[in-house]
């Protein structure tokens, strides 16, 4: 879809607040017609010494009541304007949103400081250029009827007037390439110095041990400078366009008036067609001004266009118009809870010749293949670097695969979209928590009526403990990221989370990353006192171990050997190293140093 296609959608977007905001807006700038005609008519009855004070009053008091109707008609006017404004950032930034959710995993487009600056800046953008539209159509209705007027008066003066109109179109015509250049300088800098922003404010604790302070301020420094210059260009360049503009329509006005006094001196032009003139000129010379600025913009939408498109996976970009529901006057409905369908359950799960290989790089997996049944529990272990995490992302679609098939009851799926749930659901190494309520990290906006699953979660969780002794419970606020809980708190409320989910297939990534020796016990005895519970878990504690169904080992991105806890104890080397110490010490010992 084209820039133009794009404006045509926009504009099909809420067609009745487009169609009334120009009509109301039209009426707003169309106004000063009438004032106009007063104005004529009250400098020439004036001039006139037998018209007496009564005849004198009445233009005037024309000209006030069009005043304080347009007055009433710009308060209409910026309601309505304000309310589609509303409507348009709306849609554009829940497509946006959209877009970014359904990409999968780790490959998002843009780091979390560049993707704000899009939902920010060049959607304003966007609503700026919509903002001259709805404008234009007044100033071009104003403009045509007032040259219509003032041509019937002096020709010769009209067409002085709307030459500066030729000139600004071929002008900012000529420099549409340069506007574009620096608006997407301007917006990358931009990108940057908030996504630095964003990582440096989640890294603060990281920054402070190891002392990076002064390398910090100066890179934000050098990174702020970048981003002034950028915005100095493209600001100046703006201007310049916007000033060369005003200073051509100004002097052009001054020529139409030195004009319009010859004429008065020849007799063949009055004070009242002066001072219609002068009126009109004004806003004449607002529409030439708006029509060439209208025209920089039109060159310069490409590159917010472009970079919102971005947001979207390959092939997807057009979804950015996409025409949606957006609540703005009502309460959203309550979302409804995603029903699993009975031919769906899980019976079996099959992967034939999974692989992927990270950019550039040696490091993935490769060939891996293995199945499991309903109510198994699969472990995957290995050492550190073998491949388990991207083993369990890959499966999951977070990164995608690049050979082999994943079979579900026998079908093939597309990871990306089917494992989710209520089919699948899983808990990363390292979660996330929202800034908000330990509640809502765990119900994630799902009805509080199911306040049993709740407390199944949280028991199963081994978090009713920690929830009693937090000084709000449930409604206690765990801030950015979790910040205000422990590492095993974090993992616990994630698994929480995932447990909520209710789902046939559990994925854990490593719950032994934050959780000591007897929690993760509690947990695992919880699970498997649960009927039909499917698991698949990245583990090297013999916690897990032990209850395991099936053990994958990996090596070098590879399945080592696979089967039984006692089958790889007494056949395979590397499981015995596991299950004995000599990795599992080591792999702790980096897991802390690490954290």
């Amino acid at each position: 879809m084209t820039v133009s296609g794009f404006i045509r959608r926009l504009f099909r977007f809420t067609p009745f607040l487009f169609f009334i905001n120009g009509l109301l807006w039209c009426i707003f700038h169309t106004v000063p017609l009438v004032i106009g005609i007063g104005m004529q008519w009250f400098f020439d009855r004036a001039a006139d010494r037998q018209a007496d004070f009564l005849w004198l009053a009445v233009p005037l008091i024309c000209i006030a009541v069009a005043r304080l109707f347009r007055v009433g008609t710009f308060f209409t006017a910026f309601y309505q304007w304000v309310t589609y404004i509303y409507h348009i950032q709306a849609i554009l930034r829940t497509n946006m949103l959209a877009g970014i959710m359904r990409w999968p995993g780790r490959n998002l487009p843009a780091s979390p400081g560049e993707a704000m600056s899009r939902f920010r800046d060049d959607v304003n953008e966007v609503v700026d250029y919509v903002e001259s539209w709805v404008d234009f159509w007044g100033r071009l209705v104003f403009s045509l009827v007032s040259i219509v007027i003032m041509a019937s008066i002096n020709w010769k003066i009209t067409l002085v007037a709307v030459l500066p109109l030729v000139v600004v179109t071929l002008l900012n015509n000529m420099t549409g390439n340069r506007a574009r250049k620096y608006g997407q300088r301007n917006r990358e800098a931009t990108g940057r110095i908030t996504s630095f922003i964003a990582e440096s404010f989640g890294a603060v604790q990281a920054l402070k041990l190891g002392q990076s302070e002064n390398h910090v301020h100066k890179r934000f420094a050098r990174l702020n400078e970048e981003r002034r210059q950028a915005a100095l260009k493209d600001n100046l360049f703006k201007q310049w366009m916007q000033s060369i503009s005003q200073n051509i329509i100004s002097i052009s006005t001054g020529l139409i008036l030195l004009m319009c006094a010859a004429e008065m001196r020849a007799g063949a032009f009055t004070v009242g067609d002066f001072a219609l003139f002068n009126t009109y000129l004004v806003n004449i010379g607002y529409g030439i001004s708006l029509f060439g600025y209208m025209v920089y913009q039109h060159k310069r939408l490409k590159v917010p266009y472009d970079r919102m498109r971005t947001l979207f996976q390959p092939g997807e970009e057009d979804r950015i118009m996409d025409f949606r529901e957006t609540y703005l006057n009502a309460e959203p409905p309550e979302l409804s809870e995603i029903q699993g369908d009975p031919k769906h359950q899980l019976r079996s799960l099959e992967v034939r010749q999974l692989t992927y290989r990270y950019p550039d790089s040696e490091h993935g997996i490769a060939d891996i293949s293995f199945s499991l049944k309903q109510g198994q529990f699969v472990v995957i272990t290995g050492r550190i670097g073998s491949g388990k995490s991207t083993l369990v992302r890959t499966l999951l679609g977070l990164l995608p695969k690049q050979e082999g098939k994943i079979l579900w009851n026998g079908r093939e799926i597309d990871p990306a979209s089917f494992m989710i749930p209520p089919r699948a659901a899983y808990t990363p190494q390292v979660p996330r928590l929202f800034s908000d309520t330990l509640r809502e990290n765990i119900v994630q906006g799902r009805s509080r009526g199911g306040e049993e699953r709740l407390k199944r979660s949280l028991r199963l969780a081994v978090m009713e403990k920690d929830v009693t002794e937090l000084e709000s419970g449930l409604e206690t606020y765990v801030g950015p990221r979790g910040v205000m809980l422990s590492g095993g708190q974090i993992q616990r409320a994630a698994t929480a989370r995932m447990l909520m989910a209710s789902a046939d297939l559990y994925i854990f990534d490593d719950l032994s990353s934050a959780l000591d020796v007897e929690t993760e016990q509690l947990v695992w005895e919880g699970l498997f006192r649960e009927q039909g519970v499917t698991c698949i878990a990245v583990s090297h504690r013999r916690a897990a171990l032990t209850r395991a169904d099936h053990i994958i080992v990996m090596k070098d991105g590879r399945i080592e050997a696979e089967g039984t806890l006692n089958d790889l104890l007494e056949e395979n080397e590397e499981m015995q190293l596991l299950w004995y110490g000599d990795v599992a010490a080591s792999a702790s010992a980096d897991k802390v140093s690490i954290g």
